[in-house]
Order: structure tokens, then sequence, then C-alpha cells
């Protein structure tokens, strides 16, 4: 029964019960840090195209069955890649030729039982021609002839690497000729070895070297490899000495490390997910993240900490909060009068307040709102650029327009604004009051009260000229007592006066301070949140990079 696969841009089937833990080591674990890198890598601003081709392939993979892998047998021209499968076939199964090129098409040698299963899977990889086998110790393989990758014929290396990102194990073959083939080495071992865990180099034609020169060759190759995986943290592939002239004998050591690493499921599931891992790792390394070695912020916390208090500084600077105490203060006593004076008091409150004088030098609440017209941001901007300049100069060359962008000045600004702005909405500033100002309202109403009577005595001592009693005063000497009386009353309202004043200034410098203190402490809080935040995002998404790739080593 055939085994429909998902179409491109799937996501992977949900596992099932038995493994509902992904393996660390599986392709279902790195399919979810390939989707991780994936996202980070955008949020980085990186080319992804590449990854998620190979997550849609690899979710593709899984689709069909795993009971069989595919193994592709890769060289390049006359170093006899299909005559060794006719000699492994026991048959011919790939025309072999001294014409060059001979394989223009891929041919799959594929087991009987499963060449129903394994139609799906062989029109993915679009292979065409197919022979089929009932060797029963080679019923988990199907063995691919590719075109020769270093083909006159353009077409021929383009198969053959459109065919290996999606077969699940590769036989480089070489011969004594080309073992040292550049468009080996350089082109297609150093691509692919670190992508695949199961492969072998397969020395071709022995049967033209003396046994002395065979272990030269093969330690040449060896010591070649060693150089090769030293950083990959992969298994090194074997190398492996044949020849499709000389018999079963010159196979032996080919067909034996066929029979050893037969399981299919696991071939597979290794293939898919050492492709994973290296298509994380090269986004990690496009980003400039090294899972070998602890992660470096772009600021460090002390940098981080200082920029934070310099920015602070400067938008309170544009602030102005010296002038925000001194309308603090004086909204404080502009309610002061109004709640602690007599008559006359409030009618000169009354005119302060709608002359529009009181809405200009005493309204701290209306003069946040209008903290834009007060001064410049740019300060405050420049600071934070000049903290992230080291970050920008030193960042990956892929990553930098990203993080360049994230401090780009109308960038900066808008944000710093937008902070303010919630910390100056996150409050509603009531002006202060007291309890002793209506005391002294009523004591001011009764001086006035006084005053009025005072001179109106006055008055009629004046124009009808009744006895009085007077007063004897120092130097003045005799003094009416309408006169006492009204220069007493305007001395006590003056200290009324003047004590509401003290009173309500002392209120309002502590509700100032306070005032001031709330809004640096708010806003403040709110550019350590918020003022940062593209940065923090780059630096979440580099971080989730390096936990993805770090799993490559820790696993």
């Amino acid at each position: 029964m055939k085994t429909a696969h998902p179409a491109i841009g799937d996501k992977p089937p949900p596992p099932d019960r038995a493994r509902a833990t992904p393996d660390a080591r599986g392709p279902d674990l790195w399919l979810i840090r390939l989707a991780a890198a994936i996202d980070a890598a955008r949020t980085l601003g990186i080319p992804t195209d590449e990854a998620e081709a190979v997550r849609v392939e690899a979710v593709e993979r899984l689709g069909f069955p795993a009971d069989v892998y595919v193994l592709a047998l890769v060289g390049g021209t006359g170093v006899g890649k299909s005559s060794l499968l006719n000699a492994l076939a026991g048959s011919p199964v790939s025309r072999a030729s001294v014409r060059r090129p001979t394989t223009a098409e891929p041919v799959a040698w594929v087991p009987r039982e499963a060449r129903g299963d394994l139609e799906g899977l062989l029109g993915w990889l679009h292979v065409r021609e197919i022979r089929e086998h009932d060797d029963l110790m080679r019923r988990g393989l199907a063995i691919l002839d590719l075109p020769d990758m270093d083909s006159v014929a353009p077409t021929h290396r383009q198969r053959v690497e459109e065919l290996l990102p999606r077969v699940d194990a590769v036989v480089w073959v070489t011969d004594p000729e080309k073992y040292h083939d550049a468009v080996l080495h350089d082109d297609f071992l150093r691509e692919w070895l670190p992508r695949l865990d199961h492969q072998a180099i397969v020395l071709n034609k022995s049967d033209r070297l003396a046994p002395e020169d065979i272990q030269k060759l093969r330690r040449d190759l060896e010591q070649d490899l060693t150089n090769k995986f030293a950083l990959s943290g992969r298994r090194q592939p074997p190398v492996i000495v044949a020849s499709a002239i000389g018999g079963n004998a010159e196979l032996r050591e080919l067909r034996g490390w066929l029979a050893t690493e037969i399981e299919a499921k696991r071939i597979v599931r290794d293939r898919l997910a050492a492709t994973l891992a290296t298509s994380v790792q090269r986004l990690a390394r496009d980003a400039g993240v090294d899972p070998a070695t602890d992660l470096e912020p772009f600021l460090r916390s002390s940098a981080r900490r200082a920029a934070i208090e310099n920015v602070t500084s400067a938008v309170l600077r544009a602030m102005d909060l010296p002038e925000l105490e001194r309308q603090a203060v004086a909204a404080t006593r502009a309610r002061a009068r109004a709640r602690g004076t007599g008559p006359t008091g409030r009618i000169t409150s009354s005119i302060y307040r709608l002359s529009g004088r009181q809405s200009r030098a005493a309204d701290p609440d209306g003069y946040l709102v209008r903290w834009r017209e007060h001064g410049p941001l740019t300060p405050a901007v420049e600071t934070l650029r000049h903290a992230l300049t080291e970050a920008i100069r030193s960042a990956s060359p892929s990553v930098r327009p990203a993080l360049a962008a994230s401090v780009e000045p109308a960038r900066i600004r808008r944000g710093l604004e937008e902070s303010v702005d919630r910390a100056i909405g996150r409050h509603e500033w009531t002006v202060p009051s007291s309890r002793v100002w209506p005391v002294i309202s009523v004591l001011q109403t009764l001086t006035t009260g006084a005053i009025a009577l005072s001179v109106l005595w006055i008055v009629l001592w004046v124009l009808a000229r009744p006895p009085v009693a007077t007063i004897e005063l120092p130097i003045l000497g005799p003094v009416p007592m309408p006169l006492v009386a009204l220069v007493a009353s305007l001395v006590v309202g003056y200290l009324l006066a003047r004590t509401l004043g003290l009173h309500a200034g002392w209120v309002g410098r502590r509700w100032a301070a306070r005032l001031r203190g709330d809004v640096a402490t708010t806003i403040e809080r709110e550019l350590v949140e918020q003022a940062l935040q593209p940065v923090d995002r780059l630096e979440a998404a580099r971080r989730s990079l390096w936990s993805a790739a770090r799993g490559a080593i820790e696993a």
C-alpha cells in the first residue's frame, strides 16, 4: 500500500504515542529547532529560503515509507559507478561504457517487494529508470546511480545537486586517478560530508594498484577526511577499497559495509536530522552565532544600565522638570487661595483663573501633556544610538542592517515619545489640599469683616465726630480707636495671608518633589522596558538561534 506524502509547505504530522517525546537526535526535534531558527533568522533579516526548502523537503521525506533508504552512488566521469552497481547486482543494471558521459539520468535499483511503496518516493526524486532486485540481503536498500558530477553536460551536475539533498545516504566513488579531484573534494565533499551521517568513500579500480599503493591512497583519503571532519562533530565516513571487475573478493568490504548499515529507519532519520541540524547551524553562522561558546549580548548588562540611565537623564532634561516643580508649587498656592482666603481673595483667585495665567503658570498636568514643547529629544536619541555603535560595528554583516535599523533616529524618537506618553498617562495627579486652609479662610473672612467695620467706623467718626476712645501709643501719642481697629485688622489679614502662602508653599514643594520623583521613576521604568525593545527583539532572536544550534553540540 502506498503512503501519501504531505504537500510542500505542510507542517509535519503529529508524532504517534511511541514518539510523544522527540528524540534529541531525531528529525522531529530538529524540525522544531529549524522552525524556531527560521523565525529567528527572519527577525534578524537573514535570508531563509534555503532553510525553508530544507524544512519542506524533510517534512516530505517523513511522509514516505522509511523501511527502505535511498543510497546514491556519486562520482566523477569514468570512476566506475555503473560498473560498481552492476557488480553489486550481479547483472547489468546501469549502462557502463567507455564513452563519456554514460549516465544521463539516475537509475534506481530497488527491492521488488518494496517497488509499490517506493513509487511515491521515486516520483519525488524524479527517478524514472527503475530496475528491481530480489536480493534479500539488501531489501531495505534502494541504490541510485547518478550522472557524473563533473560531466561536460551542465544538466548532469545540476541533476546531482538536485538529488543530493533528498537521498538518505551516499557512496562517493573515486579511483586512483581522481581521488584528489578538486570537484569531488572542494565542491562536493566539503558541502555534503557534514550533512550526512551515513556515507562512505569507495576507492574503485583497486585491481590496478599494488597492495602497498592501495594502503597509501587509503591513508591519504582518510587524512583528508580527518581534516574535513575535525570541526564538524560528525562521524567520519570509512574509506572502502573495491574493484568492479575483481569479483566478490574485491567487493567484500563494500558489501560488508552495506550489510552492517542496513537499518533503514535509523538511516533515514539520521540523515534528516543531520540535514536539518546543518541548516540550523548555517543560519546561526550567518547570524554570527557560535553555538560552541556562550552568546555575548549586543549590550552587556553594565553598558545597558548605563545607556538607560543616560537616556533617562536626557529625556528628563528635555521635559524641564524644574519648571514642572515650579508649576506644581504655583498650582498648590492657587488652590490655597481658592480655599483659604476671604471674599477678596476668592475674587482675586477667580480673576487669576479666568485670565488664563493659572493655566500657563500653575498647571503641572497640562505642562506634562505639552512636554514636547519644552525641549528636543535629539540628545536622548543620540545617546541611545551611541551606546549601540560598537555592537553594530561588531555584528555579523547579515545582522548589521537589522540592528542598525533598530536604532534609526526616527524609530528611536518615536519609541521614546511613546514611552514618555505612556509614563505620563499612567498617573492622574491631583493638586493637594490641607485642612488648615478652610480654618484660615474663616479667619480671613472675619478679618475682612473687621476691616469693613473699621472703615465704616472711621467714616462715621470723620463725618459726625462722635466721641471715641483713644489709645496712647509711643511716639504717635493718642490714636483714635477706629484707626487702631483698622490697622489691627489689616495686620491680622496680612499675617493670615502670609501664613496661608507659607503653608501652601510647603505643601506644594513636598508635592512637587513627589511629582518629580514619580515622573522620573515612571519614565525610567518605561524606558527600561521599551527603549531597547527593538534591540531586545533582535537579541531574543539571536538567543533562539543560538539555542537551536546548540542542540547539535549537546545531543
